[in-house]
């Protein structure tokens, strides 16, 4: 099957391919009667949504920002408070979800049978959702428009923001409608839209929304007469399905628990990982590459894991590991070396080691974290980035001009499991042993348990009181998720500022014999503090009013229906 390389320019190369496509007039200027008659018109009209659903190039430097888990050269103005208030419009927000509608509005005009177009039905389905989706996570609150609004239908264009959960309700709805029509990955592939992925989308828009209302439950974020429970239930069943169907999924393993998880997200091809439910293909000879590689391999561009992360994952053994008694004892690269021997796989797939190969092609290791370089070389914490590292990937070892072609995973099986365990958590407090299990046995870490929370000397504090069940589910999702772009999402809909507010991230023990400037660039245990002169406090997010941005200002003027979040007046 030709490849469906989700890149913003193989798109426009499709399109200046079909000269009758391109003689159209704009999509939202069509002369709609010339135009829906076929399932090839509504495969073309579909694709344009493919870039725009996915903009990111770079799993990490694209996606892993604003969280606990890394920091770059400056405080995230969301995790310290200091985000202004939005000015201007959100129009260019609404122009895909408009687009789909217009699809929604002309589709049955379409001459094929239902088999030849219900993919791109599915299609049109899960772009919406995943464009409200985001506009959920980003404002709460917002007008559903399920049709086309044109721009002299005052009383549409005036309308107050609807509940978020009837916004949630219709992401799903929507889902389910996706689920339905679409194609198995089976048929159609893992780099274009298929059911399982609508699946796994579904299991994450449920467990966010029920998790949102839970833990914002009788403060100005959460809603009134919501119920957590209904979408932790969705979450379940969903993950159930995907699950106990008849799908192409499963977790990657060669059976090498010292690779397995590392390679995974290094792969240029993911066709046949049936892990990978959806994610983006990359072609250089195109120009529509990536600079994945050279942010990884050769400069670590001014990108730091924090110790927060670090020190949650466990030792080989399954328990809690005493993180500073080892960092007591030993710095720099040695410390990293006792933690990669001592400690779950993943962690040693995630940060670079001393002796690791970076680079087949340029017979290049790394010999230690970059914490004096300058701002591309720059690793700030010195527990530098490995993740999505190839070795093999003819860009490694060479400067971001270099283009490679590592995919990019927008949804994973890993992904379902954990929502699902979470989720079945959060419902009856019981564990998902046997799902979780796939994940720990890939690592080669003993089976899933539940530590008590009194043992682990690296206590993540949420503010708020939860069981060692959950606890430990949490863990085991940060470590598993890691620079994917969840942890953001995840403590916002934690409500868990608590984990980093007015504490500063810290970095590993630095060996001020090899490097003395650091002596005043250290916290009283010899851990690197980067932030300590720019954040004494540590960081400032505002409890009643971070969670959300802010409507633009432009909005609120036009449309005095329209209310600001909480704490944006």
């Amino acid at each position: 099957m030709k490849r469906f390389i989700l890149t913003a320019v193989s798109f426009m190369t499709l399109l200046c391919s079909c000269e009758n496509f391109i003689d159209l007039q704009p999509m939202d200027k069509i002369t709609m009667d010339d135009y829906w008659s076929t399932s090839t018109e509504l495969e073309y009209y579909t694709r344009q949504f493919y870039p725009s659903f996915c903009p990111w190039t770079q799993m990490v430097a694209e996606m892993a920002t604003n969280s606990d888990d890394m920091i770059i050269d400056s405080p995230s103005i969301i995790m310290n408070g200091v985000r202004s208030k939005t000015t201007g419009n959100w129009t260019g927000e609404w122009t895909s979800i408009r687009n789909v509608n217009i699809f929604f509005e002309h589709y049955t005009k379409c001459q094929s049978g239902y088999d030849a177009y219900k993919q791109y039905l599915g299609e049109a389905y899960f772009f919406r959702a995943w464009f409200y989706f985001n506009l959920l996570k980003k404002y709460g609150d917002v007008p559903w428009y399920s049709h086309v609004i044109e721009m002299d239908d005052t009383e549409e264009l005036m309308r107050p923001r609807d509940s978020r959960l009837l916004i949630a309700d219709s992401i799903l709805a929507d889902l389910d409608n996706a689920i339905t029509h679409l194609e198995l990955r089976k048929d159609v592939g893992n780099n274009r839209i298929n059911k399982e992925a609508a699946l796994a989308f579904k299991t994450r828009v449920a467990l966010f929304e029920g998790s949102w209302q839970k833990y914002h439950a009788n403060t100005d974020f959460g809603t009134t007469g919501a119920d957590p429970a209904k979408y932790f239930k969705i979450c379940v069943e969903a993950a159930e399905e995907l699950m106990e169907g008849d799908y192409k999924v499963g977790i990657y393993s060669t059976g090498n628990p010292d690779e397995d998880y590392y390679k995974l997200f290094g792969f240029d091809n993911m066709s046949d990982i049936n892990e990978v439910l959806l994610y983006r293909a990359f072609n250089a000879a195109e120009g529509a590459g990536n600079s994945t590689q050279g942010f990884i391999t050769y400069n670590s561009n001014s990108k730091g894991i924090t110790w927060e992360l670090v020190s949650s994952y466990l030792g080989k053994n399954g328990k809690p590991y005493d993180y500073l008694n080892t960092a007591a004892a030993n710095k720099g690269n040695v410390f990293l070396t006792k933690i990669a021997e001592d400690c779950d796989a993943r962690l040693k797939s995630t940060i670079w080691i001393p002796g690791d190969l970076m680079s087949v092609g340029e017979n290049a290791y790394f010999n230690g974290p970059t914490i004096e370089g300058g701002a591309l070389q720059l690793c700030p914490t010195g527990f530098q980035v490995k993740k999505t590292a190839n070795p093999s990937s003819p860009a490694a070892g060479k400067s971001w001009e270099t283009q490679a072609e590592t995919g990019l995973i927008l949804l994973r099986y890993g992904e379902v499991l954990l929502n699902y365990a979470e989720a079945k958590c959060e419902l009856d407090n019981s564990v998902a042993y046997e799902a979780l299990n796939l994940l720990r046995q890939r690592a080669g870490m003993p089976d899933f348990t539940v530590n008590a929370q009194s043992l682990d000397k690296n206590k993540m504090d949420y503010g708020y009181s939860i069981t060692d069940e959950l606890y430990e589910i949490r863990r085991e999702r940060r470590v598993e998720m890691a620079l994917e772009g969840q942890r953001d999402e995840d403590y916002m809909r934690w409500a868990a500022s608590a984990l980093f507010k007015n504490k500063r991230p810290k970095g590993y023990p630095v060996d001020l014999a090899q490097n003395p400037n650091f002596s005043s660039r250290v916290d009283e245990n010899g851990l690197i503090d980067y932030y300590k002169g720019v954040m004494p406090d540590g960081y400032q997010f505002r409890d009643k009013q971070d969670y959300l941005y802010s409507i633009p200002q432009d909005e609120l003027t036009l449309n005095p229906n329209l209310k600001q979040n909480p704490g944006w007046n």
